[in-house]
């Protein structure tokens, strides 16, 4: 006689970008011991193509390849909520043991962060489709994660993301969508500073998780704030 199937819960979530309802289960054994083993290998690689692979498996309806990335972050961030646990413990010092009155303090001091508290923060004055000069204007899309990691110190990688971001170009009577990425790289390329610096906006201000928390050292007393960007950070 076959063994019984182990029955999973599922929760229902929204997805940030698009207010979409979707369920999802928690990690299995082997898709969180794929994740350990990735981390582990402080591999970049590997560790999105697990975190692809998780969400892939875990979240109905959703193609993770074609997601914005701070989505993913989300999706995934809940995903570890719910398989793992739901707080985060960090412990805190202040910066070579004195704080901000000038007093010796080395006392460590445990913060809690509920997984469930975190969300994605949009700043109000981002804008996705704008105008570049008298004539031209862009409209962007936001990056996935597979474009994500072409974001280096290195000028042609970060210039690739940007590029990739393209949807189109428009002018007062067409709409112009890049043919390939190296057409898009050109066009940025050609951009003044001042260009430039519109489409960096787009980046720096698009939706990203975050998280900001306050917490009062057990040794001095003082009042610190801690943020918390990405979700990197409670792996």
């Amino acid at each position: 006689m076959p063994l019984p199937k182990i029955l999973t819960p599922k929760f229902a979530i929204n997805i940030p970008s698009t207010g979409k309802e979707v369920t999802f289960r928690p990690f299995l054994v082997k898709e969180e011991k794929a994740l350990l083993i990735a981390v582990e290998s402080e591999d970049q690689d590997s560790i999105i193509r697990s975190i692809k692979d998780a969400i892939s498996a875990c979240v109905d309806g959703v193609d993770v390849t074609k997601l914005p990335y701070f989505d993913v972050e989300y999706l995934f961030l809940n995903l570890r909520a719910k398989s793992v646990g739901e707080e985060v413990k960090f412990t805190y010092r202040h910066r070579g043991g004195v704080n901000r009155e000038g007093v010796k303090c080395d006392h460590a001091t445990e913060v809690i962060i509920k997984l469930d508290q975190v969300k994605v923060k949009r700043n109000e004055h981002h804008v996705d489709k704008f105008m570049i000069d008298d004539k031209l204007g862009l409209k962007m899309k936001y990056p996935t994660i597979d474009s994500i990691r072409q974001l280096t110190n290195n000028e042609k990688n970060e210039l690739a993301l940007m590029a990739s971001c393209i949807e189109y170009v428009y002018d007062a009577e067409n709409v112009f969508p890049p043919d390939t990425l190296e057409e898009g790289i050109e066009f940025i390329e050609s951009m003044n500073t001042g260009q430039y610096e519109r489409i960096t906006k787009f980046f720096e201000s698009m939706p990203k998780l975050s998280h900001e928390i306050e917490y009062t050292c057990g040794g001095c007393g003082q009042v610190d704030k801690v943020t918390f960007d990405g979700v990197a950070e409670f792996f």
